[in-house]
């Protein structure tokens, strides 16, 4: 399988520029993927203002993803601000949803987890309670959104229930470098390939950096930019048979911590 990481820099709170732009990359694509990976946020940027968060059902950003899954005939990944049913409530709540598009129309979908207090997402956001992975083509995904990072228990690999840990993210420069060793351990730790999508550009609080990353089951780093465009575009390979044929030869699974997570 090719999944494509586009880094791009996301536009404030500015869809329609956002769409232009990924329809442009997505038309200059001169090679064949299984699966884009976009930004946290990416048609918004990292916004607190929830007046930009869409009805599912009246949703265009999703409509968006489905048309262009449907064109270029990948699945898409990326999250946008979504108004969600409150199941304690019933009430109309505010959540970071990652949506996980298939060529068919078709989708998952994630609700971030552990909300950024420091940008005050928490006070604008509802937290998920639930893990999604989702398999398509005989690969296996945990899905997880930026913040996500830091917290390995929620992302522990059980009996190898996954394949590939992908986090989509606004992770911005001043803490880039905590990056990398966090992806590298995850991808280690739990015998899986970890794939981190960041965005790049600015916006009216943070800069970011070129900081996407493809890690394999050892730790490598496997993604191969794209030179031709003018952002971070990088492709890799997942190759499954490689990994269940490494799980085999060295099953540190087979010792690792059982436990269920209290939500």
């Amino acid at each position: 399988m090719v999944v494509t990481l586009c880094s791009t820099d996301i536009k404030w709170e500015d869809k329609a520029s956002n769409f232009q732009y990924l329809e442009a990359l997505f038309s200059k694509f001169s090679f064949t993927t299984d699966l884009v990976v976009l930004p946290e946020m990416f048609s918004t940027g990292f916004t607190m203002n929830i007046t930009m968060a869409e009805n599912i059902d009246e949703s265009y950003t999703l409509r968006w993803m489905q048309r262009m899954a449907a064109k270029y005939n990948f699945a898409l990944l990326g999250s946008f601000p979504l108004l969600s049913d409150n199941n304690l409530s019933g009430k109309k709540s505010v959540v970071n949803r990652a949506f996980f598009v298939f060529p068919d129309g078709s989708f998952k979908y994630y609700d971030k987890r552990h909300l950024f207090r420091m940008g005050e997402e928490n006070s604008h956001y509802h937290e998920g309670k639930q893990k999604c992975i989702v398999e398509y083509k005989g690969v296996k995904f945990l899905l997880n959104i930026c913040y996500d990072l830091r917290f390995p228990v929620w992302s522990r690999n059980i009996s190898n229930e996954y394949d590939v840990l992908v986090n989509i993210a606004n992770f911005p420069a001043s803490r880039a470098n905590v990056i990398e060793p966090l992806c590298r351990a995850r991808a280690i730790e739990n015998l899986s390939y970890m794939i981190f999508v960041n965005r790049t550009g600015t916006d009216p609080q943070c800069k970011y950096i070129e900081s996407s990353y493809v890690f394999d089951y050892k730790g490598d780093n496997i993604g191969k930019r794209v030179d031709e465009f003018d952002i971070q575009v990088i492709n890799s390979k997942i190759d499954v048979y490689a990994l269940n044929n490494f799980r085999e030869k060295f099953p540190a699974w087979m010792d690792s911590d059982k436990f269920e997570i209290i939500v």
